[in-house]
């Protein structure tokens, strides 16, 4: 299959985040043309092609410069250890030409601070780590930082906060460019238990090895499965033997959400998926995924996506058809 899609340009520099680099290039990398018809065109740059030695002492092999990047479609940043240091010129010079070209330019972590040297956070949210986003702040007084956002795409601007959440990120993008099924799809293989929105809090208390007898995920699973059902508090407290309060509290613990929340993003998603894959129309899509009726499937969109159903289905069906034609 052929690798027209998006071009993807990876930076490496020295000391950068290798989780940062290698997680999200196993999304971005990876040749997933054989299900998906076509993929990213991906390419590692740095500012003088050849072996990078990334944070961790894992060394990867950068076999384009800048001026790839400059050209690409969409620019990851993995994570900048010296937060306080000024990027290499041409680093920043890279990433503004690109930026100005219309490229899109995601960072990971610690990356968001490459992106306010080079002034591209100016006048925008943007997140981090929440243990640097104070720094960040002070540093880029200009920018908007949300410590506590998962991810947060400002118009082609996207920033993400530590480690894992690069990954939500890079699933983000494979939404936007290739549907919410590709994501899912790329979500299962990497064993990951589901997309997390950006506005899901980077502060989620979850035990590092959670009780096998916990009930939740099992209730999560059942909820997925029965989205066009209306449920009480009470009503999913009574399957999991739990008071409406304790299970708002443990809902919580587990995903960082409350459970209205978590139901409308599901709910979102299945819509989404519906609209990509079916040509049901938008009243049948908002019944099967419990969102109701079609001017409640509308504003739900416009609140959560910026965009009505009718133009969500639209816009995926012409991406897609602009991948078959070439």
């Amino acid at each position: 299959m052929p690798l027209d899609g998006p071009r993807v340009a990876m930076l490496a520099y020295s000391g950068a985040g290798s989780f940062d680099f290698v997680t999200v290039y196993e999304i971005f990398g990876v040749d997933y043309s054989p299900r998906f018809g076509t993929w990213y065109r991906t390419r590692t740059c740095a500012v003088t092609p050849g072996q990078v030695e990334l944070g961790g002492g894992v060394t990867v092999h950068a076999a384009y410069g800048l001026d790839e990047a400059e050209t690409a479609d969409l620019v990851v940043v993995p994570g900048w250890t010296r937060e306080q240091e000024v990027p290499p010129r041409a680093l920043l010079t890279a990433l503004r030409r690109a930026r100005h070209r219309g490229a899109r330019i995601m960072s990971i972590c610690t990356g968001a601070f490459i992106l306010g040297h080079a002034g591209l956070l100016d006048h925008r949210r943007a997140t981090t780590h929440w243990s640097t986003a104070p720094l960040l702040a002070s540093l880029f007084p200009t920018a908007t930082v949300d410590p506590r956002a998962l991810f947060v795409d400002d118009r082609g601007v996207l920033t993400s906060a530590g480690m894992s959440a690069g990954i939500d990120l890079a699933l983000h993008i494979v939404r936007t460019d290739f549907g919410a099924d590709a994501a899912a799809a790329i979500a299962r293989r990497l064993v990951l238990a589901g997309y997390r929105s950006g506005g899901q809090a980077q502060f989620v208390d979850v035990p590092l090895s959670p009780d096998p007898d916990d009930p939740l995920p099992e209730l999560l699973d059942w909820m997925r499965q029965h989205l066009d059902q209306r449920w009480s508090l009470s009503a999913l407290g009574a399957r999991v033997h739990m008071s409406p309060r304790t299970l708002a509290r443990h809902f919580h613990r587990l995903t960082g959400m409350s459970p209205h929340r978590w139901l409308t993003r599901e709910r979102v998603l299945a819509a989404q998926r519906l609209l990509e894959v079916s040509d049901e129309p938008i009243d049948r899509v908002a019944q099967r995924t419990g969102i109701g009726s079609a001017a409640n499937l509308r504003q739900t969109f416009r609140r959560e996506l910026g965009i009505s159903p009718q133009a969500y289905r639209a816009r995926y069906r012409s991406r897609a058809a602009a991948r078959r034609s070439r």
